[in-house]
């Protein structure tokens, strides 16, 4: 289903660019679902879904949960690719976890 893809899209994705840390970003998101037991851009359409994506601050998890889990999911959803953790980073963090 097209809408429920677009509720893990990267930002780049919506520009028709997908790379492996596309992925990343959709982990941080999947990670969020999780944790809130909803996706954050539920309910939304996918212009919606979109436009929060590109203009909107990245989702994040509340300080209810801990500091590490925290900043992993902050590692996932940065905005820009070029600066979005990669797989091998975030291996590297979750080992020394």
């Amino acid at each position: 289903c097209i809408r429920h893809s677009s509720m893990y899209a990267a930002p780049e994705v919506f520009g028709g660019a997908m790379c492996y840390k596309s992925d990343v970003w959709s982990l941080g998101i999947s990670i969020i679902e999780m944790a809130r037991i909803g996706n954050p851009y539920a309910g939304r359409s996918e212009e919606e879904v979109k436009k929060a994506v590109l203009d909107g601050d990245p989702p994040s998890l509340s300080t209810i949960w801990s500091c590490d889990l925290v900043d992993f999911v902050n590692r996932c959803l940065v905005k820009d690719v070029e600066k979005r953790a990669s797989v091998a980073e975030l291996l590297e963090v979750s080992v020394s976890l």
